[in-house]
């Protein structure tokens, strides 16, 4: 009995970790969303991670270093 009460404790933490990893990963993601610049400026993208520092590009993509998606800086 108490092995059985154990796999299914088990079994309910596991269902709960897995939903939680994949929904805070769908909440990070955004595929194909962008700013809208409407004054002329182009868009930057920097490494959320600042492995390279400040360097910033100018199309987004993934660092060099780390392989994370390029985020767009946001103007203050």
């Amino acid at each position: 009995m108490k092995k059985q009460i154990l796999a299914i404790g088990a079994i309910v933490l596991f269902a709960f970790g897995s939903t939680l990893f994949v929904s805070c990963n769908n909440s990070e993601h955004h595929d194909g969303e962008h700013m809208e610049h409407h004054d002329g400026e182009h868009a930057m993208y920097q490494c959320p991670m600042k492995c390279e520092g400040d360097k910033m590009y100018e199309e987004p993509g993934q660092c060099p270093q780390c392989g994370m998606d390029l985020e767009e800086v946001k103007e203050s």
